[in-house]
């Protein structure tokens, strides 16, 4: 008895499952007739070239909704000052050619219609640059009339740098949209936002963004008397420097600290010209470096510093040579043999240190030129550093 009346509830949860399916079944298969009868009675006379407010008859220009959702932003080529924004192009317009009855479509109140069979504004990016948007995506439409669309766009676009204060600069790039074709008698823009949506925003590697604003502006071109809506999207961005900081700015500082330690070198020392050498290759490397991020055209505070550095330490290199030269030539020969075979020595009985003739005057001469330079330089290195680093705060 307790076999057959387990037997007895499995075939019934059996039968009621059956049943669901079935049921569930024939509601997908009913809606899918209806939904089909609904796009074919839309489309049958559309014509997706023709804006909503020339359908026909003359009328009310039709108004779209754009906003723009930020999902991430880069240069990808600094170099050139090219960047890339990721994000999301929300767009909303109402088309009357699109209406319905939903009683009459078994009260169907919405309905997913591909992007590629009805008007679309002509929205494009007046920047120089490009826009790759995801043309197959698909636009919901309500029984009202009204369309929306929300299409994933990569935009590579110019933006003017400003590379003065590089590591530590802050960029400010524009985003400018409106209609390529349509004036106001045709298309109005409008931003239902004030502002660029960073909800889902991922911050970037290289730059961090401030801030963001967007102004809609109707102008009027000398080629046309309508007048013409567009919507300009800035973006204020503050680099992200800290591998900066010590690629360049760090070794930047060491390479003056070395520069300032030449003057104080003996001016007829023969290291003094091997440091000054040494320095001056690094500070071509800094210099070649700094050339491959930062475009010709661009002017930086570091460069100049780069520039200047390599004038100073080029200068202290010939003050070097010509000291070394003085010194040398003012020493007899058979001295200057010896002088090269003996080390200087000293004892407690006072100071064995062999010393050459040297010309006095020119030597001193060349130590106050040494004092000048390491006055000057001083000078322009605490104040250049103190400018790179007051703007890094």
């Amino acid at each position: 008895m307790e076999c057959l009346r387990k037997l007895q509830v499995f075939a019934c949860c059996f039968l009621l499952i059956n049943i669901y399916v079935l049921v569930g079944a024939q509601d997908g298969a009913h809606k899918y007739v209806w939904q089909t009868k609904l796009l074919n009675d839309l489309l049958a006379n559309y014509h997706k070239g023709v804006p909503p407010s020339l359908n026909g008859s003359p009328g009310p220009a039709v108004t779209v909704d754009l906003r723009f959702t930020l999902v991430n932003f880069d240069f990808i080529d600094e170099a050139n000052e090219v960047a890339t924004v990721y994000g999301w192009f929300y767009q909303a317009w109402n088309d009357p050619r699109l209406m319905w009855d939903p009683a009459a479509y078994n009260g169907t109140d919405v309905m997913k219609i591909n992007a590629n069979d009805v008007w679309l504004p002509d929205i494009e990016m007046f920047n120089t640059g490009t826009v790759v948007e995801n043309l197959d995506s698909d636009v919901m439409v309500y029984s009202t009339g009204m369309v929306h669309r929300v299409p994933s766009v990569q935009i590579t676009f110019t933006c003017r740098m400003d590379f003065k204060f590089f590591p530590y600069d802050n960029q400010v790039c524009q985003l400018k949209f409106g209609s390529w074709h349509y004036h106001t008698d045709v298309i109005i823009l409008t931003q239902s936002s004030a502002d660029i949506d960073l909800s889902s925003h991922e911050r970037s590697r290289n730059f961090e963004l401030t801030n963001t604003s967007a102004k809609r502006n109707v102008m009027k071109y000398e080629c046309c008397p309508e007048k013409y809506i567009d919507i300009t999207y800035t973006l204020h961005l503050k680099r992200v420097s800290s591998a900066y900081s010590v690629k360049l700015v760090l070794p930047a500082a060491l390479t003056g600290f070395l520069i300032l330690a030449t003057f104080l070198l003996p001016p007829a020392s023969y290291e003094k010209i091997t440091l000054c050498g040494l320095i001056f290759i690094a500070l071509l490397l800094q210099l070649i470096y700094l050339h491959d991020i930062v475009p010709a055209s661009g002017d930086t505070i570091l460069g100049d510093y780069f520039a200047f550095a390599l004038f100073i330490d080029f200068f202290a290199t010939i003050i070097a040579v010509v000291s070394y030269n003085v010194h040398v030539r003012s020493t007899p020969k058979m001295q200057q043999q010896s002088s090269i075979m003996m080390k200087e020595m000293e004892g407690d009985d006072g100071d064995l240190r062999m010393k050459m003739p040297q010309n006095q005057s020119k030597i001193e001469f060349l130590r106050y030129v040494d004092f000048v330079c390491f006055v000057i330089f001083g000078i322009v290195f605490v104040v250049g550093l103190a400018i790179i680093l007051g703007r890094r705060g």
